[in-house]
């Protein structure tokens, strides 16, 4: 047994037994331990579930529910189509975007309901590309469930996450985020060519300065999403091939 087995049991022991929260340097350890694990050319299958089941019993102290996928994620696609309508609904009242000084106030109330409908669709669907992603390199989703900061989105199984080489799991979470920019730039386009709306574009063109900021820059901060989290998975990337070479 290695000392990072012995490590990761010491770990998974503390966890079950904790009531409430679970102390920072003690996940500050346990992370610490996961990217020692993501960085091996063949992970240790034994080492692989004791950080799973770790990581499952910190994901529901930090989360709290999970939901199974299907009828959850199929809600969110169907709100996700009623935002597309909402969006069409503010089609219905032209906007002169040249003119914005002069706009009425019918005009406003249709820029309004064309930014929530824009907004919702990518809020909603969002999870979809999480999902798409885990089809294209292997990764499977396991629940449906609200993020750190209460949005919705998709919970990883960790155990086929860990054991997919670091380029699979780096391009998993680039797709997850091109997906959103997907959503945007297709209703843009409707917009655009219904009626010449530009909030679409406007808001991919957000998203792609903010990717190429986070990718750029190299972060691994949460806040900056699943770029953020490609970037992890791309460092881990270079010292797991170092190895493998």
């Amino acid at each position: 047994m290695s000392n990072r087995t012995v490590e990761l049991e010491r770990i998974l022991n503390l966890v079950k037994t904790s009531t409430s929260d679970v102390p920072k340097e003690t996940r500050r350890e346990f992370w610490k331990l996961v990217r020692q694990i993501k960085r091996e050319v063949k992970p240790d299958r034994a080492e692989v579930t004791i950080a799973a089941e770790i990581r499952d019993i910190l994901f529901m102290l930090d989360r709290g529910k999970i939901y199974p996928i299907a009828p959850f994620l199929g809600l969110e696609i169907v709100g996700g189509f009623l935002a597309f309508m909402v969006f069409l609904y503010g089609m219905a009242t032209p906007v002169n975007w040249i003119a914005i000084t002069t706009w009425t106030l019918t005009e406003i109330f249709a820029v309004v309901v064309r930014f929530l409908g824009l907004f919702f669709v990518v809020a909603l669907l969002y999870p979809c590309g999480r999902f798409i992603a885990g089809k294209l390199f292997s990764i499977q989703i396991d629940a449906w469930c609200f993020d750190e900061y209460k949005e919705p989105t998709l919970k990883i199984d960790y155990v086929t996450f860990l054991l997919a080489p670091p380029n699979r799991r780096k391009w998993f979470f680039f797709i997850s985020g091109l997906w959103t920019l997907i959503l945007s730039m297709f209703t843009g386009f409707v917009g655009f060519i219904l009626g010449g709306d530009i909030l679409g574009f406007t808001f991919s063109l957000f998203l792609i300065l903010f990717y190429v900021y986070v990718i750029g820059t190299g972060t691994t901060s949460h806040g900056r999403g699943e770029m953020a989290h490609y970037n992890r998975e791309k460092k881990i990337e270079k010292s797991w091939r170092l190895k493998f070479a």
